[in-house]
């Protein structure tokens, strides 16, 4: 049977559309790679169909998981020693900048297919922007507000977070607007800010040199990570005789080695332009790969609690698992982590929806950063001698930051809406 003839103006949509009707069946069109077998259809490699990902509520449950884990890390209180890595040698911080960068991937895939290729950058740098400007909102409150107060009180906690802006103030100020100096717990966001104004060139350099090459290329960076290429770089800028000033001290640059944290992204953003661009897939896993990752991890979450025969000497072995170059054991163990995760949390959430979770992950931004000043509030209330805060403080401490972290994740869901509203 011919095909069924269409209106003249439903038809050009409909074609448009790869559908096509024989035998009173409409079906999908999907042309073959190379299409040998028709002479009538030119001979052009085949497109991969981007498709518009709908927001995940899984992916917001992770994050609200990851801000969660970071915040009992990061706050002044027992529950830090069970929330640091607690399932394995992975911290929090891996999750969100895998997490993030997968996000990237897919959503920004589309607009390497744009017309006007600077739809791409402009929308990744004013991410960046974004980004950057909730640090220099953190910078501002650290330096003004948290700086005066422990000049004031003397707390170490606060001196030793802050120890070189009490030292060099002017020198600080400048160079933490340049990224330069990053005070810790202040350290992840202008990582971050670096790999979204990097995305563009990985997109770009993926679709013309293919993913093979970019992914080689950044596990090489990572690699010479591991041998100690930023300290290497550090030596060098330091005998360079035409710097008007000597760099500052390699330790104020921040704990995270972005040569080595890149190639997480990099795996990310991969992974996500994969699943936007073959969304079919996205549900097959091998048994084969899933008990390998669940031996991994089990494995190396023995061997995080010394449990047994999986007891190893941290002295000895503690550099494969370091967490601020990514070390390689550390990199296999979250690789694993991630995939049970993925394969996991769609039937997890599919029948559990934690709301609360979800808005704090939709919110993950300015969730994040508030949650950054109620722990560098929280310093303050460590005595001289750094003693423990007694019950009753944990307790009003927790409940206040998990308070107020909610409300902000209620007021952005509430600004989202009203946006929306015509």
């Amino acid at each position: 049977m011919a095909d069924v003839p269409l209106p003249w103006r439903v038809e050009p949509c409909v074609r448009a559309l790869g559908l096509t009707c024989r035998n009173g069946l409409w079906t999908v069109w999907n042309p073959p790679l190379w299409a040998s077998s028709t002479a009538h259809l030119t001979r052009e490699p085949f497109k991969p169909t981007f498709v518009h990902m709908n927001r995940r509520p899984e992916f917001d449950s992770l994050r609200g998981i990851l801000l969660v884990l970071m915040t009992l890390t990061h706050l002044p209180t027992r529950l830090n020693t069970i929330s640091n890595q607690p399932f394995g040698f992975v911290s929090a911080a891996e999750g969100f900048v895998f997490l993030s960068a997968f996000l990237v991937g897919v959503v920004y895939t589309n607009k390497i297919e744009a017309a006007d290729p600077n739809v791409l950058w402009r929308s990744l740098w004013q991410r960046a922007l974004k980004v950057y400007g909730y640090h220099v909102a953190l910078l501002a409150f650290a330096f003004a507000v948290i700086g005066t107060l422990g000049m004031a009180t003397h707390r170490p906690a606060i001196h030793n977070l802050l120890g070189f802006f009490h030292e060099d103030p002017v020198t600080a100020l400048w160079s933490s607007l340049f990224l330069l100096y990053c005070p810790p717990l202040l350290d992840i966001l202008p990582l971050y800010v670096v790999l979204l104004l990097l995305t563009p060139f990985i997109l770009l350099g993926a679709r013309k040199a293919g993913w093979t090459r970019i992914l080689c290329l950044s596990g090489l960076v990572w690699l010479s990570a591991q041998l100690g290429l930023k300290r290497a770089l550090y030596d060098l800028l330091v005998f360079i005789p035409v710097l008007p000033w000597p760099p500052l001290r390699i330790e104020l640059s921040g704990a995270f080695d972005l040569f080595a944290w890149q190639f997480l992204w990099v795996l990310g953003v991969w992974l996500g332009v994969g699943r936007a661009t073959a969304p079919e897939k996205r549900e097959v896993v091998s048994p084969v790969l899933l008990s390998g990752a669940l031996v991994v991890s089990v494995a190396l979450l023995l061997m995080r609690y010394q449990v047994g025969i999986f007891s190893i000497d941290m002295d000895l072995y503690g550099a494969l698992v370091d967490k601020w170059t990514l070390a390689p054991v550390r990199l296999v163990n979250f690789l694993a982590v991630a995939l049970l995760a993925s394969w996991l949390s769609p039937k997890v959430f599919r029948w559990l929806r934690p709301r609360v979770l979800e808005a704090l992950g939709r919110a993950s931004l300015p969730v994040f950063s508030v949650h950054l000043v109620l722990c560098l509030l929280s310093l303050a209330l460590l005595n001289e001698n750094e003693d423990p805060l007694a019950d009753w403080e944990e307790v009003v401490v927790l409940v206040a930051t998990f308070t107020v972290m909610l409300l902000v994740a209620c007021r952005q869901a509430a600004a989202l809406r009203n946006s929306h509203t015509p």
